[in-house]
């Protein structure tokens, strides 16, 4: 009886031994390999690539990064004031990075201050010059309606690679009219506002503004000082000490935006009659020294 004959599969169906390990360690040293390249390439760009020059962040234009701060700040909005917060100039920012709220803060309140006075479309139509006093040719004049603001700029290059910049790029320095010190306290009397209008107590946190407006020697305080803590009390026809406020802006009577207030209350039928008289009497300057003292005001000759 014949055996059958055995096959055999060619030699190319036969899987390799080892071969599968193989494959397998191909594709290891592979993934080894990109991954290592990923971490050279960082490694370059980390240590050995030079870094974006800070100073291209900033316009070229003086014009536009002053209205590109006010514009940002108008919105009352976190977000747009940490945008402006980068149009500081990059010393200001790196001493301040830890505390940036603060900043923050400020900004808010001039964007209220000027929203109390001129309404939310304060930014309309502003007007920016260079000053014409040659002793400062890094100051600029913003007009925001019949409020004027001094502002200081400084050519961002100097802080860069001044060599790949062929353009002046500008940041803010400060504004003479309004400090963005004291940024810690103004957190804390926003807080105790919101917590009052958190509560409906609106009317009461007016009334707690007219009491510390009235009662804080304003006419000790610059001109912008005296302007920025009273006009928002007087925009409010029932604040408290309401009279008293009217009469403090007697140093700063004939500052346009005071006027502009002043004869609002002497017009508006929600004023009550005798904050109309006394708007009037401080408009025209016809307020005797002993009323003037009664009410605080101990600089009674000082205009501004």
């Amino acid at each position: 009886m014949k055996m059958p004959k055995k096959t055999f599969a060619p030699s190319s169906a036969i899987p390799a031994r080892g071969g599968r390990q193989r494959g397998f360690s191909l594709s290891k040293l592979l993934a080894f390999l990109m991954v290592a390249l990923v971490v050279i390439i960082g490694a370059y760009f980390a240590f050995f690539h030079p870094k974006p020059d800070p100073a291209k962040a900033y316009p070229t234009s003086a014009k536009v990064v002053i209205k590109k701060f006010f514009n940002l700040i108008s919105t009352g909005r976190t977000s747009d004031d940490q945008k402006a917060f980068k149009l500081l100039s990059l010393p200001i920012r790196k001493v301040n990075l830890k505390h940036p709220g603060r900043y923050w803060q400020r900004f808010e309140d001039l964007n209220i201050y000027l929203t109390d006075v001129f309404g939310t479309t304060w930014t309309a139509n502003i007007i920016v010059h260079r000053s014409k006093n040659p002793e400062t040719p890094n100051v600029y004049v913003a007009h925001v309606r019949t409020e004027i603001f001094h502002i200081t700029l400084a050519n961002q290059n100097r802080y860069g690679d001044e060599s790949s910049l062929p353009s002046h790029h500008y940041g803010l320095v400060n504004i003479k009219e309004f400090s963005f010190s004291g940024g810690a306290r103004a957190q804390q009397v926003a807080a105790s506002t919101s917590v009052l209008g958190a509560l409906g107590l609106n009317h009461a946190a007016s009334n707690v503004a007219g009491m510390a407006a009235a009662y804080s020697a304003v006419d000790n305080l610059k001109p912008w000082q005296i302007k920025h803590r009273l006009l928002p009390v007087v925009l409010h026809p029932h604040a408290a000490a309401l009279g008293q406020c009217i009469y403090q802006l007697w140093p700063v009577r004939k500052d346009p935006t005071v006027r502009l207030v002043l004869k609002q209350i002497a017009r508006d039928p929600q004023y009550a009659v005798n904050y109309q008289i006394e708007a009037k009497h401080v408009l025209a300057g016809h307020v005797s020294s002993a009323t003037l003292i009664g009410n605080q005001v101990t600089h009674v000759h000082a205009s501004y």
